[in-house]
């Protein structure tokens, strides 16, 4: 799927990669000649809602350079939709939006991936390739009897690959102050369906464990962050989240006191501090938004009338 102000498909369904599929494809993107906007929210959900195969590992490739400002739908709809499709995100360009990337990438519970040019583009492609081509387990799910589980992160399970653990964190409750009963791990692998089961009980508790909290709140921080909702109960949450665990969040810092003071009488004034352009983008990427280009026209055009009726009247 090719995107910009909108999208376009090679096919409804997964081709097989046979040279001329392969040919077809390299063909329809040396076509894209680049330009118009990164409606990337709308690809991607147009993108997840395409038809898979059960059991099988699907996985979804996001190659932008990145130059959005909707970061957070798209961080919602890649976590929304974890258990349909893996997504890995690749940014390319001089210039990359490396909070969108990485944002996808912690989204996706994968690992992010950036060119910056054409050469370092090939080893970060061999480098994925290797990352994904063992995938272990899909359509993974946790069933824990005997204690009670809640606050689990992340909301969705990906697959499991060779070089991508599961990693999941939560909270439990249970009676004696210790976790007593299974945690049950099903999946579909190469052969067929899959179970794992662990007693709890075998995992004692130590003080060595006792980063796990700050882990799961770091977990939890990230998501809400990520959402980017600046409403009441998220910044409740963050904040109370960053002032237990001591952790640096949006809403809460670590402060320093310094005993000197600089700026004896307190006044301040604003700067308007300019930045240059990043490497390699036109000034004609920032001097007009998209959105306002049809009033720019109406106004290109509406000048030439009236030179053209002075012209006339003269």
């Amino acid at each position: 799927m090719l995107f910009a102000g909108g999208s376009r498909l090679l096919a409804p369904r997964s081709l097989p990669a046979t040279p001329a599929n392969v040919n077809a494809a390299i063909a329809e993107i040396e076509r894209e000649t680049g330009g118009g906007g990164t409606e990337l929210g709308q690809a991607l959900d147009e993108a997840l809602a395409l038809p898979g195969n059960d059991g099988v590992s699907r996985t979804t490739i996001v190659v932008t350079d990145g130059f959005i400002s909707a970061e957070a739908s798209v961080f919602e709809g890649i976590r929304r939709n974890l258990n349909r499709s893996n997504l890995f995100a690749f940014g390319i360009g001089s210039s990359v939006n490396r909070h969108l990337i990485e944002g996808m990438a912690r989204a996706g519970q994968g690992e992010p991936f950036v060119a910056i040019d054409a050469d370092e583009a090939k080893e970060v492609a061999k480098r994925f390739q290797e990352y994904v081509r063992s995938p272990a387990l899909t359509d993974i799910a946790i069933h824990t009897e005997g204690f009670e589980t809640y606050d689990i992160e992340p909301l969705s399970i990906p697959d499991l690959f060779a070089d991508r653990p599961l990693v999941v964190f939560g909270k439990w409750r249970g009676i004696g102050g210790s976790a007593t009963g299974t945690i049950r791990v099903t999946g579909v692998g190469g052969e067929g369906d899959y179970e794992k089961v662990f007693d709890a009980a075998e995992a004692e508790s130590s003080e060595g464990n006792r980063p796990l909290r700050y882990l799961w709140a770091r977990e939890r921080v990230r998501r809400l962050s990520d959402d980017g909702s600046e409403n009441d109960e998220t910044r409740l949450a963050v904040t109370e989240l960053g002032l237990s665990y001591e952790l640096l969040t949006r809403y809460t810092s670590f402060v320093a006191i310094h005993d000197v003071i600089r700026n004896l009488d307190g006044s301040a004034k604003n700067v308007n501090q300019p930045l240059p352009l990043p490497q390699g983008v036109e000034d004609s990427a920032f001097a007009v938004p998209e959105p306002e280009l049809p009033l720019l026209v109406l106004v290109v055009l509406l000048l030439l009338c009236l030179t053209r009726v002075r012209r006339a009247w003269s």
